[in-house]
């Protein structure tokens, strides 16, 4: 038992040296987790166990290392649950060829057809499944570029709002799976595609993806802001493309946020 014990230790401590080489606290840590700063304390002394490969996944992810910098052991965790990890891999290259010619072999499909297939996307969404999310989403957002890039009109600003859709999908796999790199550039981007779709209701989605980001990382000021933006661009499009709303998400957990946000920063003070 001693000996189980002491290799918790040593995983906590290798946990706080990873933490620091990265210039993270551990509040910053326990936001990307979802967790409390007390927790990340706790795992850091040893006295929480990361017994699941989806936890050891999540930490390493935060931390940008591979799991094995944490356990220091042959992982058999490498199948099916760290797969999404290369999926990400995949979405950050496109995320940061934004502004640059989309590398896409033959003609990209019209927005009608794309948006069907982003109806498929929607339910995996819905269904958690976000593993499976992440593996489509390189070739969505590569077509979804290309159309954008040949067409003109309200064809290439469709092409725009399903890249930020796109992109808000990747946002919420992210924050499920622990990935606070691909969290970052996908609400940068969405909020980039959203300002040249043409539609009202993207705006809103970036703000509301911009507002649970800092409520995250519990700057309730800033959270408050953006989420009365959010709501202020949302009531200028009500009854409009009733369709569209559901892939920006329902709002009505980034409210709870907000009355959360309200109420700790009144603790606060």
């Amino acid at each position: 038992m001693s000996g189980y014990i002491e290799e918790q230790e040593r995983i906590g401590q290798r946990v706080r040296r990873q933490r620091l080489s990265v210039g993270m606290t551990q509040a910053d840590l326990a936001a990307s987790l979802g967790r409390t700063q007390g927790w990340v304390s706790k795992l850091e002394k040893g006295r929480i166990e990361l017994d699941r490969a989806g936890l050891i996944n999540a930490v390493a992810a935060a931390l940008h290392c591979h799991p094995n910098t944490l356990i220091e052991r042959p992982y058999s965790g490498g199948g099916a649950e760290t797969k999404w990890q290369v999926s990400a891999a995949s979405i950050i290259r496109e995320l940061r060829r934004y502004d640059l010619a989309p590398v896409f072999d033959g003609t990209p499909r019209p927005s009608e057809v794309l948006w069907h297939d982003m109806k498929r996307l929607l339910r995996l969404r819905d269904a958690a499944a976000d593993a499976a999310v992440l593996k489509e989403l390189p070739d969505m957002l590569r077509e979804a570029r290309a159309l954008a890039e040949a067409s003109t009109g309200h064809e290439r600003e469709e092409a725009f709002a399903i890249y930020a859709v796109a992109c808000k999908f990747a946002h919420t796999a992210a924050h499920a799976l622990g990935h606070p790199e691909l969290v970052a550039m996908a609400c940068e981007r969405a909020t980039w595609s959203a300002q040249l779709s043409g539609d009202p209701l993207m705006p809103a989605m970036a703000l509301w993806m911009r507002m649970w980001d800092t409520w995250a990382s519990a700057d309730w000021d800033d959270a408050l802001a953006l989420g009365d933006k959010a709501r202020q661009h949302r009531s200028r499009v009500r009854g409009r493309r009733p369709s569209r709303l559901a892939y920006v998400g329902r709002p009505a957990p980034a409210g709870r946020h907000l009355v959360r946000a309200r109420r700790e920063r009144c603790w606060l003070r």
